[in-house]
């Protein structure tokens, strides 16, 4: 969806009443990723999960051990 290399920066920290949090260690990334974010959630939609998204929140940070 995103590419490999990026995909590796990214990690899905919850999906919750429709609001997908990730977060990334890279700035330049989560700055590309809203902008995208219209593109991402229609993918992810049309993906047919089960699950539909309708906000993508990104944080910078490393995600905390669950």
């Amino acid at each position: 969806m995103i590419g490999p290399e990026p995909a590796r920066l990214c990690e899905a920290v919850e999906l919750k009443s429709g609001v997908l949090m990730v977060t990334t260690s890279s700035p330049a990334l989560a700055h590309q990723l809203r902008l995208d974010a219209e593109t991402v959630i229609a993918r992810l939609n049309g993906m047919d999960l089960g699950r539909r998204v309708r906000i993508l929140r990104v944080r910078i940070g490393r995600s905390t051990p669950t």
